[in-house]
C-alpha cells in the first residue's frame, strides 16, 4: 500500500472514532444547557437564603436595640423621678436585660384614689321671734379613698369632718326614746367631729351579674339618701328625710344585694335587698337589731329626650324597745333633655313621699310627708330650681311647709357656688326666712358628677 493510501485510511478511522453524529452532539448540548440552568438556579437560591439570613440577623439586632433603648429611657425616667422627689435612693439601675431591677416605682399603683371635697355654708336667718342670726361654718370636709382591689371587688371609704348648720324654724328630730346626744354635740357652738360616713366593699363580678355590698353604707331609700350632703341639688335634705332619718340620712352597717336589671316591655326593672343593724337614732334608737329594706325601681325611656323612673321602698325592724319601726316611700323622676345637648339644657322634676311609724313602750307615733322639686339647666354653668316640702312629723309636732328656691353657678367642674332661700312655715306660727350661700369645691378623681 502506498504512503498516500495509508494516510487516507488513518484519517477515515479517526473520523469515525472521534467525530460523533449530529444528533448525539445536539442531545449532549441540550443536557449541558439544562445542567447549567439548574446550577444557576441553585446558585440563586443559595444567594437568596444568604440574603434572608442576613436581613433576619439585622432585624433581630434592630429589635434588640429598640428594646434596649426603651429600657434605657425607662430607667432614666425612674432615676429622674427619684431625683426630683429628693430621694437618696436614686442609684442607677442595671441596664442589662437580665439584671435585677428595683420595683419601687410600681408601688404607686397600689395607692387608692384619694379625693377631698369641701362644703362651706354661710347664712343669715330671720326667725319669727325677731332679730337676725348669722352663721358661717365649714359644714363638711370629706376625704374619699377608693381602690379596685382585684377584677372582682372595689373598696370605698368616706371620712368626713362635720359641723352642724342650723336653719331657722327647723328643730333637730327627736331620737326614739329621747336618747341624749353625745356631750360634744351639746356644747354651745356645736363643735365639729370626725366620722366615718361610708366604708364598704363592693363585688361586681358575681354570677348572674348580682351586686354585693358589705360594710357601712347609705341605704337605697327615696331619691336622695344615697347622695352625699355636698352633692344634693339643694343645700339641705327634704324635710321628711330629716324628720325620719336625721340630718345625715339613713346610714347603717350590713350587706346589700342588687339583683340584675331585667327588661319588661320597654321598661327596665331593678331590685335591692338590704340587711343591716338597725342603728339609726330616729327610727331604731340604740337597738342594733336587724332591719330589712327592699326597693323596687322601674325605668322607662319615653322618647330619645325623655325618661321616667318610679320607685317604691320599704324599711322595717325592731327598735330599742323591741317594738316595730318602719318607713315606706314612693318616688318618681321625670327628665327631659334634648339629645346631644344634655350638658347644656335639662329639666328635672322629682317627687317623693314617706310614711313613718314607730312603736314605743306605751304609745305609737306615725307621720308622713313629701317633697316636690324641679331644676332647670339654663346652660352648662347656670341652674335654677325650687323645692316644696310638707311634713306631718309623727303627729306630735306641728305640720310644716317649706319653700326652697335656689340658683347654682358652676365655676368649673371643681367649684360650685349656690345661693338659696328657705321659707319655713310651721302650722299656726309665723314663717322664718333664711338666706344661705354655699361653696363646694373638690379635687382628686372623685369630683362633682353633676357638672
Amino acid at each position: 500500500m502506498s504512503r498516500k493510501a495509508r494516510y487516507m485510511a488513518v484519517a477515515f478511522v479517526a473520523l469515525f472514532t472521534f467525530v460523533k453524529p449530529e444528533g448525539a452532539r445536539a442531545q449532549e448540548a441540550a443536557t449541558d444547557s439544562l445542567r447549567a440552568q439548574i446550577e444557576a438556579l441553585e446558585a440563586r437560591i443559595d444567594s437568596l437564603v444568604v440574603e434572608l439570613n442576613r436581613q433576619g440577623a439585622e432585624a433581630d439586632s434592630a429589635e434588640a436595640g429598640e428594646v434596649e433603648d426603651a429600657e434605657d429611657e425607662l430607667a432614666a425616667l425612674r432615676r429622674a423621678a427619684r431625683e426630683a422627689a429628693g430621694g437618696d435612693n436614686a442609684a442607677a439601675e442595671p441596664d442589662s436585660a437580665g439584671s435585677q431591677q428595683s420595683r419601687s416605682g410600681d408601688l404607686s399603683a397600689l395607692n387608692p384614689e384619694i379625693s377631698v371635697t369641701g362644703d362651706l355654708v354661710g347664712g343669715v336667718a330671720a326667725p319669727s321671734g325677731g332679730g337676725n342670726e348669722f352663721q358661717a361654718v365649714p359644714r363638711e370636709f370629706e376625704f374619699s379613698f377608693q381602690a379596685a382591689l382585684d377584677p372582682y371587688a372595689r373598696a370605698r371609704v368616706f371620712v368626713g369632718y362635720e359641723e352642724e348648720v342650723v336653719i331657722a324654724g327647723l328643730e333637730e328630730p327627736t331620737p326614739i326614746g329621747e336618747v341624749e346626744a353625745p356631750p360634744d354635740e351639746e356644747e354651745e357652738g356645736g363643735s365639729g367631729r370626725f366620722a366615718l360616713e361610708e366604708g364598704y366593699l363592693f363585688w361586681n363580678g358575681l354570677p348572674a351579674n348580682i351586686g354585693l355590698k358589705a360594710g357601712k353604707f347609705r341605704q337605697e331609700i327615696g331619691l336622695f339618701n344615697r347622695w352625699h350632703t355636698h352633692a344634693l341639688p339643694q343645700i339641705d335634705r327634704p324635710l321628711p328625710a330629716i324628720a325620719f332619718f336625721g340630718d345625715d340620712g339613713l346610714i347603717q352597717t350590713g350587706i346589700s344585694i342588687t339583683l340584675p336589671t331585667f327588661a319588661a316591655g320597654s321598661a327596665y326593672q331593678t331590685a335591692w335587698f338590704e340587711l343591716t343593724a338597725g342603728s339609726n337614732d330616729i327610727t331604731f334608737g340604740t337597738s342594733a337589731n336587724p332591719s330589712f329594706l327592699g326597693r323596687f325601681q322601674s325605668f322607662v325611656d319615653i322618647s330619645p329626650s325623655t325618661y321616667l323612673q318610679l320607685g317604691v321602698t320599704g324599711l322595717t325592724g325592731q327598735n330599742q324597745f323591741s317594738r316595730q319601726s318602719g318607713v315606706a316611700s314612693v318616688d318618681a323622676i321625670f327628665r327631659w333633655a334634648p339629645p346631644a345637648r344634655q350638658l347644656y339644657q335639662e329639666l328635672l322634676v322629682k317627687g317623693e313621699w314617706y310614711w313613718a311609724r314607730r312603736e314605743l313602750t306605751t304609745s305609737e307615733q306615725t307621720g308622713n310627708g313629701g317633697s316636690l322639686q324641679a331644676t332647670y339647666k339654663l346652660n352648662r354653668r347656670w341652674v335654677v330650681g325650687t323645692r316644696v316640702d310638707y311634713l306631718d312629723n309623727y303627729g306630735s309636732d306641728p305640720t310644716i311647709v317649706q319653700l326652697v328656691p335656689h340658683l347654682d353657678w358652676w365655676q368649673s367642674e371643681w367649684v360650685r357656688i349656690r345661693l338659696q332661700y328657705n321659707y319655713v312655715k310651721p302650722d299656726g306660727e309665723s314663717g322664718n326666712h333664711t338666706f344661705l350661700l354655699q361653696t363646694v369645691f373638690a379635687f382628686g378623681p372623685h369630683r362633682h358628677e353633676a357638672y
